[in-house]
């Protein structure tokens, strides 16, 4: 699940930026590999891919089944799946295969920090192989793929799209004797003020990039990029995030021992928080009997949220470029897609999307925010960025440096000018 992935160094980024640059230095291998690939292909021989993913044994299972079915589309190709434990262990091992020259062909990953990788050069663009390879990209709308357009090229191969959430514990909500779901954050704190008890805490905050991204969204902000990181927009939604926690409404996972939102929530000490479709799979594990709401992110003064986008990448040094994008293309296919939806995921295909919304109603009242969502806008140094957000608000919430949103955000600003 996203929330509980753990972050990746800094060093281990420049690490695996230096190694695929190592790697570029030799193209004429990686070249020759794709040209002994695309031979293969003339004679008739399989060209075998390798695809990298991290997920649950749930996703693991529909892979190896769409694995087994890509000779029914392409039969030169044989697609091997490899799991990761966790986005950590997978960063963490990647710079290594790439060295050995056994790294994945393709990856499956989220829209939240690819920024900085594609700025890294670590993807492959895709339009030159999209017009050879003759894949049909017009599937796909627009938003998805305009999430994965940088400058202009294109990096990665939809496969699913979901704007943020706000989940609420339904029980708690009737027991407070609430009506109408909140619409805006202050509707939000009216209800935690009737939420709060000795034990349980009206809304959950997790000091995340992530969730401080949804309340800067839902007041019209963003970062642009690192151009707007002290914007009006920005203060606004750090000032309603602080004032929270300064009225006693708030509390942050790692104030309880907890290391994100979904443990708090489904333990019952906090009855709502920011979070997104992985609450799901993980409360049908973690509590199943818990009731709860999903609904849009409430505005603050504008209609905002992030949308998470996961999408198939290709490489750099993809051995056969051509292959692993049509391998990658394959696992969008309806089956594959209609398979994940039973686990949660909003397929990137607007035909499947409407029945996403029928097989998961408990998101219905989310639907309308696909129309708005957009993507994170992080720094091209994305890990410094996040970072250095979470160690500031910590610091003001956790640590009572007194810093105000505006100084904060202006300290931020100055590091990404």
């Amino acid at each position: 699940m996203r929330k509980m992935k753990k972050k990746i160094s800094a060093t281990l980024i420049l690490c695996l930026a230096l190694l695929v640059g190592l790697t570029a230095c030799g193209g004429g291998k990686a070249d020759n590999a794709a040209d002994q690939g695309k031979g293969n292909e003339a004679a008739g021989e399989k060209v075998t891919v390798n695809m990298g993913f991290w997920g649950t044994a749930q996703d693991l299972k529909v892979y190896q089944d769409a694995a087994a079915r890509i000779s029914e589309e392409y039969p030169d190709i044989e697609l091997k799946i490899k799991q990761y434990p966790s986005s950590e262990q997978f960063w963490n091992t990647l710079p290594g295969e790439i060295a050995a020259g056994v790294a994945p062909d393709f990856i499956k990953i989220s829209n939240e920090g690819a920024f900085e990788y594609i700025n890294k050069g670590l993807f492959t663009p895709l339009d030159e192989l999209i017009s050879s390879t003759q894949v049909d990209m017009t599937r796909f709308p627009e938003a998805s793929m305009k999430i994965w357009n940088v400058d202009g090229k294109q990096y990665g191969v939809p496969n699913s799209d979901m704007p943020a959430m706000f989940l609420i514990n339904e029980t708690m909500w009737k027991d407070a004797g609430l009506g109408d779901y909140p619409k805006t954050w202050d509707e939000v704190k009216a209800a935690a003020k009737k939420l709060n008890t000795d034990k349980v805490h009206g809304i959950i905050i997790n000091i995340d990039a992530f969730h401080i991204t949804n309340y800067v969204k839902s007041f019209g902000g963003g970062w642009g990029n690192g151009k707007t990181i002290n914007s009006p927009e920005n203060v606004k939604a750090l000032e309603a995030i602080i004032g929270m926690y300064n009225d006693g409404l708030a509390v942050t996972p790692k104030a309880l021992g907890f290391g994100w939102d979904g443990e708090v929530f489904s333990n019952e000490l906090g009855a709502m928080s920011t979070g997104g479709y992985w609450y799901k799979g993980f409360l049908k594990d973690a509590n199943p009997d818990l009731k709860y709401a999903a609904i849009p992110v409430p505005k603050g003064t504008a209609n905002g949220s992030t949308m998470s986008s996961d999408a198939y990448v290709v490489l750099k040094d993809a051995k056969n470029k051509e292959a692993a994008l049509k391998a990658a293309y394959f696992m969008t296919n309806d089956k594959t897609q209609t398979e994940f939806m039973e686990l949660g995921y909003n397929p990137a295909v607007p035909e499947l999307s409407k029945q996403y919304f029928e097989k998961n109603p408990e998101f219905k009242p989310v639907q309308p925010a696909l129309e708005y969502s957009t993507d994170y806008g992080y720094p091209t140094d994305t890990k410094r960025f996040t970072d250095e957000l979470v160690k500031q608000l910590e610091e003001r919430i956790l640590g009572g440096s007194g810093k105000s949103a505006q100084q904060i955000l202006d300290d931020i600003q100055k590091q990404f000018q």
